[in-house]
């Protein structure tokens, strides 16, 4: 990975360069270029006000961010278009087939639709915000007028077909599917039949009762989800994303997967943020895959190790992929309760997939060539890194006697908190160094190291302290994470560029440029928000969600092993082609119900749902996970997709084992640690028997099936604690725990007895 290849995927934020970019268009793109990025600043300017003013309800402001997000959408789609060459061609059934001339008037002529789509996409929410008083109060008793029909109509026309231009035609085709659900499902024999809905009743469900496009789904997103998408957009300007890729990459160098491990780190991190697996393996796929085919990988199991781990960042805390803010505001539990309930299916999960990689890595020899590299263990615990945990913890208790005991703010406790960091590094340097300008020059490389990447701990520090300590809302988590990270960004380019006059300006420069990328982030997720909300209200009002839930209660004979295997085919057949949040808004309306139903914990229910629209993504036919990574690997998307099922099994297990294990949700004394230990041999059980290696040798087919058994005892036994008794349970579920547990052991040490032992070579 070069620096010039991150350069060329980073905004460009020098004011001499955007303002020689924008002299080369036309005037109708320097137009459009001009409106963008005035819409996308004020856009994400006035969500930062929001959440620190609270001037209005949370409705009206869905109702603007809506209005405001479709507009920027639907302008920067235009501006896309104008700016394609005319004979580039199309892709797609129709566009595909015309040529060069044809093309090119077709684009102009989509062109002037996004255009007129825009206009309309302002003024029907501008009509909405108008009449707000009257449609959510009196509209509803008296009747609604036609205006209000026509731009309902309006709002449900352009969400769905923004969703269709962003996501493609999976999501639109169910927006599209709902609603004439609600108008022709009277036709329809059986259960699936209703009263009835008219084109009136699409219309004001569907948005101007203020709900559907404009409901709690789109209320959310506007609050929680934009400001944690809009401080992705500014983080990746500041150069976040190479700081996470550099430090996998040295991470790497004391592994001898190299960097595999690196994409997983990686990846993990960027798919927290992102809420698409698509959009992650392409974003840090770019990056990691070539990087691992350098390594000796095989391109179908590079782009396999990818689209996993850009699939499973979406259920690793804090911010999972934005849908633990839907999830906390749908089961009304506070957001702290749903990072609690995940973080253990978190880890468990990519234990797994490190586990998977590492053993893959092996048997197949992929290995780094630095083998006479320190090791991880060693490094992990050198004087270097124990130095470096002691200023991270000392960073950690100075912010908090900041903020508890001076009562300073959050942004001057963290400036405060990183000055004691430097001081006490200052003063090391003064009695280690042989003299002062050695000390001068180590705590200058100190500040250099730290402001090249070490300054993003501050705002990371901030949003961990005020959603756990100080719990707050995501959205004031949020602002105050922002602001954090702004100011941590004037400073670090005062220390790092010197203080010239130049500075701020060019810092300033670079804020606004990334206030911009979180709004055109933010867009299309909007349009696929409010889209969803169309769909849940279409199929509650005609009744459909809960005919689904009594229905698969119904097929599974009320047997909850049964239940659980008809939502999770429902989860991953709702969820293919969807970006994860919207699939978990689908899944959850018609899947949980019927699981909590059958005694299932709400939290534990919803986490099942999640998991599988999660895991849609590496999951065949559709699997846009896979197909993203396989594209850029250049590798077949059969061949990768089964690979990314052997990497990925372990997750399709996780979520069984929340339901036997609850207490690895609920938490208790006694029971979580139990369970959580037992449920991690079984992972890497399960993952031996999948990848065919236990770290030292390939294991055959019937040391396969023992782990497998012995892997499905320790993630399950307590499912059966109705035959054999909480007890005995629990005894079955250490002791093949421990049997796994040994089994490895002995085979990573080579102490096997021999009649037991495979051959150590790896397969080629």
């Amino acid at each position: 990975m070069t620096d010039t290849t991150r350069d060329r995927n980073r905004p460009t934020t020098s004011p001499r360069a955007a303002f020689d970019s924008l002299e080369a268009r036309s005037p109708t793109e320097q137009v459009l270029v001009a409106l963008v990025t005035v819409i996308g600043i004020a856009l994400t300017a006035s969500t930062l006000y929001f959440a620190w003013e609270r001037p209005m309800v949370r409705s009206r402001w869905g109702i603007i961010f809506l209005g405001a997000g479709m507009t920027l959408y639907y302008l920067d789609r235009t501006l896309a278009k104008l700016g394609e060459p005319d004979s580039e061609g199309g892709s797609g059934f129709f566009v595909g087939r015309l040529d060069d001339r044809q093309y090119a008037m077709a684009r102009r002529l989509d062109a002037v639709l996004c255009l007129v789509s825009a206009v309309a996409a302002a003024g029907a929410s501008a009509y909405v915000q108008v009449n707000f008083e009257r449609l959510f109060t009196e509209a509803i008793v008296v009747g609604f007028r036609q205006p209000d029909v026509v731009a309902g109509l309006v709002v449900v026309a352009l969400v769905t077909d923004a969703t269709r231009r962003a996501y493609g035609w999976s999501i639109s085709l169910v927006v599209v599917g709902s609603v004439a659900y609600a108008l022709f499902g009277t036709a329809l024999p059986g259960f699936l039949s209703h009263t009835g809905m008219t084109l009136r009743d699409v219309a004001t469900y569907g948005a101007v009762r203020i709900s559907g496009a404009y409901g709690f789904i789109l209320e959310i997103g506007a609050t929680w989800v934009a400001i944690f998408i809009m401080f992705a957009g500014l983080a990746r300007v500041y150069g976040a994303l190479d700081v996470i890729l550099d430090l996998g990459e040295r991470v790497s160098q004391n592994l001898r997967s190299g960097v595999v491990h690196m994409a997983v780190i990686s990846s993990m991190a960027m798919g927290s943020i992102t809420g698409s697996a698509a959009a992650n393996t392409a974003t840090t796929g770019s990056f990691t895959i070539p990087m691992m085919k350098r390594q000796g990988v095989r391109a179908d199991f590079a782009a396999a190790i990818e689209s996993v781990a850009s699939s499973g960042g979406q259920i690793m805390p804090p911010v999972m992929g934005v849908a633990a803010f839907l999830m906390a505001d749908i089961l009304g539990v506070s957001y702290v309760r749903i990072i609690q309930a995940a973080i253990i299916p978190a880890l468990l999960f990519y234990f797994s997939v490190g586990v998977a990689v590492q053993f893959a890595v092996l048997r197949y020899g992929w290995t780094t060539e630095k083998t006479e590299s320190a090791g991880f263990l060693r490094a992990a615990f050198s004087l270097e890194t124990l130095v470096t945990t002691g200023y991270a913890v000392l960073l950690g208790a100075a912010f908090y006697a900041a903020r508890d005991v001076l009562g300073l703010s959050l942004i001057w406790g963290g400036l405060l908190a990183a000055g004691v960091v430097l001081t006490v590094r200052f003063g090391h340097a003064l009695v280690v160094e042989p003299s002062p300008t050695d000390a001068r020059d180590a705590v200058g490389t100190s500040l250099e190291r730290f402001f090249t990447g070490g300054h993003f701990a501050i705002p990371m520090l901030v949003l961990v302290y005020t959603l756990v300590v100080m719990r707050l809302s995501p959205l004031a988590a949020g602002l105050y994470t922002t602001v954090t990270m702004i100011a941590t960004m004037y400073v670090r380019d005062l220390f790092v560029d010197g203080a010239t006059p130049s500075t701020p300006v060019g810092t300033t420069v670079k804020t606004l440029e990334g206030f911009k990328q979180g709004a055109l982030d933010m867009a299309p997720l909007v349009g696929v928000l409010a889209s969803m909300g169309v769909i849940i209200s279409m199929l509650t009002q005609t009744g459909l969600t809960q005919k689904v839930s009594l229905r698969m209660v119904a097929l599974g004979g009320g047997v909850l092993v049964f239940v659980l295997l008809l939502a999770m085919c429902s989860s991953i057949l709702f969820g293919l082609g969807m970006p994860t949040p919207a699939a978990y808004i689908l899944v959850q309306a018609l899947v949980a119900p019927a699981l909590v139903g059958l005694g299932v914990a709400d939290i534990t229910a919803h986490l099942f749902v999640f998991y599988f629209a999660m895991l849609s993504a590496i999951t065949p036919p559709v699997a846009v996970g896979v197909a993203v990574g396989s594209r850029i690997a250049d590798s077949g998307f059969l061949t990768s997709a089964i690979q990314a099922l052997r990497i990925g099994a372990a997750g399709f297990l996780i979520p069984f084992a929340l339901v036997a294990n609850d207490s690895l949700v609920t938490w208790t004394v006694t029971e979580t640690p139990v369970a959580t230990a037992a449920v991690l041999v079984g992972v890497v059980s399960l993952t031996a028997a999948t990848i065919g290696y236990d770290g030292r040798h390939v294991l055959g087919y019937p040391r396969r099936v023992v782990y497998l058994a012995l892997s499905l005892l320790a993630m399950y036994a307590p499912a059966l604690g109705g035959i054999v008794g909480s007890s005995g349970a629990m005894g079955l579920q250490l002791g093949a725990a421990a049997l796994a547990l040994l089994g490895l052991g002995l085979a990573h040490v080579g102490r096997l007895p021999r009649p037991l032992a495979p051959p150590v070579k790896p397969e080629e």
